[in-house]
């Protein structure tokens, strides 16, 4: 009888010792768990405000409406739209520090008709935006326009447009198909009214291959011609 009583005893010993590591084991888990989300949450903030103060100093990112695009094209883009959904320059000196050129201080340069597109590039070495300038009569062309590291103009490139003025119009538009060829499209349309009455539209199309240059003007590699009129 004594032995079965010691047996006992040992027995409800050692299952009292197990319940107890366990229940410790647990809270030491949990305490490992709440650090790593402290710290996860405080490295997440840290890059984004760099990069903002950074991008600050010569393009203002929040100006522009696009990002990286690789197609240009404004069909579409009617003057009260563009207006509407783009912001405009508000003072000549930040369309002279943009486009680097004197004239832009001229009597009859308006900053309104100037809007900001898009940023393609906006390093340290290299920056690269695009620009609508047009105005409410006739045209718009989107110019490209390429910065060194000094923030110095290296080029200046028409790389889509829209626009018209009674009966002619025309839309030009295009994409880099490589990091070195840009592909551009212009057609050109005009009604002319006939003797009898009736009206006719012609239609030419160009089809440009440009190289593509980051100091210099694009240079022209190829160029297709094409010709149509439609009769109503």
């Amino acid at each position: 009888m004594n032995k079965i009583l010691t047996y006992i005893l040992i027995f409800l010993t050692f299952s009292c010792v197990e319940k107890k590591e366990s229940k410790s084991d647990i809270k030491v888990e949990n305490k490992e768990i709440i650090s790593i989300k402290t710290a996860s949450t405080e490295l997440k903030a840290e890059p984004i405000v760099e990069i903002k103060k950074s991008d600050s100093l010569f393009i203002n990112p929040n100006n522009f409406k696009y990002s990286n695009l690789n197609v240009f094209d404004l069909r579409g883009w009617y003057y009260g739209k563009i207006v509407d959904s783009l912001k405009s320059f508000s003072s000549k000196e930040k369309l002279v520090e943009y486009f680097q050129d004197e004239r832009l201080k001229g009597e009859n340069i308006y900053p309104v008709n100037y809007q900001y597109f898009s940023i393609q590039k906006n390093d340290k070495s290299e920056k690269i935006i695009t620009i609508i300038e047009g105005d409410e009569s006739c045209c718009h062309d989107l110019h490209y326009l390429i910065y060194n590291s000094e923030n110095k103009l290296l080029s200046d490139n028409i790389v889509a447009g829209t626009g018209g003025d009674g009966m002619w119009g025309y839309d030009q538009y295009g994409k880099f198909v490589n990091d070195s060829t840009y592909i551009l499209t212009r057609i050109d349309m005009e009604e002319i009214e006939l003797e009898n009455g009736g009206t006719e539209t012609h239609i030419d199309s160009v089809i440009t291959n440009y190289r593509f240059y980051k100091n210099k003007p694009f240079e022209k590699l190829t160029e297709q011609k094409f010709k149509k009129v439609e009769k109503h």
